[in-house]
């Protein structure tokens, strides 16, 4: 449905002849209006439109935790003497299906100061690398409460 929408407001937009931001903004709420109205009158599965307040709600998240990591780690090179004590954290998953667990770890890889390592065998867990890691408890929750549950509200 996301693609739809897009799609959608990319024809909006081509068929304007106005590429900028607010014709895109326009196209897309009009798309997503279009895709929302099949998913309610029973051509789309309802699924997808709710999915929808999902998956905007997820490229928030990212943007706002991108900011904030690259913040911290552009405060963290320009001090003089370094505070970071990093570590290397197991997670235990809730994600289960190869896709869940590919985009949890892309995820948790795009984001500054964190990188996931390995998948345990029976992809129960994951080892994550964090640059900062003062309290194991605190950012095992971090991952699990706002990138894990965030990534099964889209896929699931």
């Amino acid at each position: 449905m996301l693609l739809g929408i897009i799609l959608l407001g990319l024809t909006w937009a081509a068929l304007r002849g106005d590429f900028s931001l607010g014709n895109l903004l326009i196209g897309n709420l009009l798309g997503y209006l279009i895709m929302a109205g099949l998913a309610r009158g029973g051509v789309l599965p309802q699924s997808y439109r709710d999915r929808v307040p999902a998956v905007i709600g997820l490229v928030w998240f990212l943007a706002k935790e991108f900011l904030l990591a690259n913040l911290r780690m552009a405060i963290e090179v320009v001090q003089p003497t370094s505070r970071l004590s990093p570590g290397i954290i197991r997670v235990p998953l809730d994600v289960t299906d190869e896709y869940e667990i590919l985009l949890l770890s892309t995820l948790i890889n795009l984001t500054p100061g964190s990188l996931a390592l390995e998948l345990t065998r029976d992809r129960r867990a994951m080892y994550v690398h964090v640059m900062n890691v003062t309290d194991p408890d605190a950012a095992r929750t971090h991952i699990k409460d706002h990138f894990e549950r965030r990534v099964l509200a889209v896929l699931r």
